[in-house]
């Protein structure tokens, strides 16, 4: 039988579930860092223009740090309507990349999860990714997009399950 609860934040023994969780794998045909890295690369898709997105896809891929990549994606001029239709598709792309090609046994450890809810709770105030706490109600807040496309991919590894989401 497995073990129910919750995983609140992606730290300690969780912290492979975090984007900002280095081991190098591959998602379409590069190899990231980080999926916090693949993540920020994936805006620049949306680029106001192709000299910005070259710009900083190269400065993306050079980045040595997954907080540094979060912040040049947060520069990046992009069409902010095109990316929002589209960024949690990349997620799931890139969330599936890091299982799929990640080194370290990273389905494994996803897997002996359980049937744990997996939070990513946070202090920055992300209530789309994540949940934080809601200093008015104490109660965490926040759609936790991120734990569920965890689970998501939990689900599809447990199963083998070959009908995952396509790509765009």
């Amino acid at each position: 039988m497995m073990e129910a609860g919750v995983i609140p934040e992606f730290r300690g023994e969780y912290y492979f579930l975090s984007n900002y969780y280095t081991s190098p794998f591959t998602w379409r045909s590069i190899e990231f860092k980080s999926a916090e890295q693949a993540f920020a690369y994936a805006k620049t898709f949306f680029a106001v223009t192709d000299e910005e997105m070259n710009r900083y896809q190269s400065l993306i891929l050079n980045s040595s740090e997954p907080g540094e990549a979060k912040k040049l994606g947060r520069a990046v001029p992009i069409r902010v309507d095109e990316w929002d239709k589209r960024k949690v598709m990349y997620m799931r792309e890139i969330v599936h990349a890091k299982f799929m090609t990640g080194e370290g046994n990273l389905v494994g450890k996803l897997i002996n999860t359980g049937a744990k809810m997996l939070v990513e709770g946070n202090t920055w105030n992300d209530r789309f990714w994540g949940r934080c706490l809601d200093k008015d109600t104490g109660k965490m807040v926040g759609l936790n997009t991120l734990g569920v496309i965890l689970m998501e991919e939990r689900g599809w590894w447990s199963r083998g399950d070959a009908g995952r989401p396509g790509k765009e």
